[in-house]
């Protein structure tokens, strides 16, 4: 019986994985629709699903101001699945400008 892999990704960023030239969406809701499409492509990949991720940490600018709004976009993209543990961590900049990032644990069952 093989144990349970962990997968840590880290640094997921609202960029074009196909094109890293195209500009950042501009609203905190957009950057996060952005991110989980991004998470989501590199499950897909490795033949996992959201209901993996076991944990996300959240790095986010004016967290008073986009936390709120990036929560709303973050709940849809769980709803319906076992929800991961979760932190959110304000900071003073990220990378790009972006408004949010991310970094996810997964479990791969195989």
């Amino acid at each position: 019986m093989s144990s349970p892999e962990l997968w840590f990704i880290s640094g997921i960023g609202p960029v074009d994985l196909e094109n890293a030239a195209v500009a950042l969406p501009e609203s905190v809701e957009d950057q996060t629709r952005k991110i989980l499409a991004n998470l989501e492509k590199i499950l897909q990949q490795r033949g996992l699903g959201r209901e993996q991720v076991v944990s996300v940490r959240i790095h986010l600018i004016e967290f008073k101001r986009f936390y709120e709004r990036m929560n709303r976009v973050y709940a849809t993209f769980f709803a319906g699945a076992k929800v991961p543990a979760r932190s959110c961590v304000g900071v003073a900049a990220l990378s790009r400008g972006a408004l949010v990032e991310m970094d996810f644990i997964v479990r791969d069952p195989s």
